[in-house]
């Protein structure tokens, strides 16, 4: 092969793989562009969280932060379109099923009235647990406290177990008790302790006992 020609066809590889680096990085590049040819998308909506839409279609958190390049999943907004990996369409078909149609607003539940909101962290902030404790993380019903899900309640007021609607935040899961959380009071949980400070106390929050 001529020499030039061979050099001409090196140098050619070399330009493909900066450009595909620059752009995210060469596998990174074929694996997102993969996950997105012929992929839905689904648009998010009000209460929608990462852990529940990858619950409902199959997949998982992990797989729809790299596809959509989410730094933090918790931080999805309302009317962002999130891409579906292939095959995972489910929802996207029922809520295209839906359209057109005057459905009246959903009814997510029993309405529990007005609350109070704080948020709590897994550490001593909060608990007094630091992580070499034994029952570090874990909820007084036995589970692992999780964002998005866990929220500390009364029980005398949420049945500990209960999944529950909370106006602009969505749904939670009583899973944790609290000293301070007596009546129309709910902490949730994050794992992010500036982000738990920056929550601070929000008042007349409607809550619905959804199950």
């Amino acid at each position: 092969m001529d020499r030039r020609r061979w050099i001409g066809m090196l140098f050619g590889v070399i330009g493909i793989i900066a450009f595909a680096t620059a752009q995210g990085g060469f596998l990174g590049g074929i694996e997102r562009a993969d996950a997105r040819e012929g992929a839905r998308t689904i648009r998010v909506e009000k209460g929608d969280t990462v852990f529940q839409i990858a619950r409902e279609h199959g997949t998982n958190v992990a797989t729809l932060a790299r596809i959509n390049q989410l730094k933090d999943p918790s931080l999805i907004q309302v009317g962002q379109e999130l891409v579906l990996p292939r095959n995972q369409n489910t929802r996207v078909a029922k809520r295209n099923s839906t359209e057109g149609k005057a459905a009246p607003t959903m009814v997510r539940g029993k309405a529990l009235g007005d609350f109070t909101l704080t948020a709590y962290t897994a550490g001593p902030e909060s608990t007094g647990k630091v992580p070499q404790d034994a029952s570090y993380g874990v909820t007084s019903s036995g589970t692992k406290v999780a964002d998005g899900i866990t929220i500390a309640v009364d029980p005398n007021v949420i049945p500990i177990g209960s999944r529950v609607y909370i106006e602009g935040i969505g749904y939670r899961v009583a899973q944790d008790t609290g000293s301070a959380i007596k009546n129309q009071r709910i902490d949730v949980f994050m794992s992010d302790l500036d982000k738990a400070r920056q929550f601070g106390v929000k008042k007349n929050i409607r809550v619905e006992l959804v199950e």
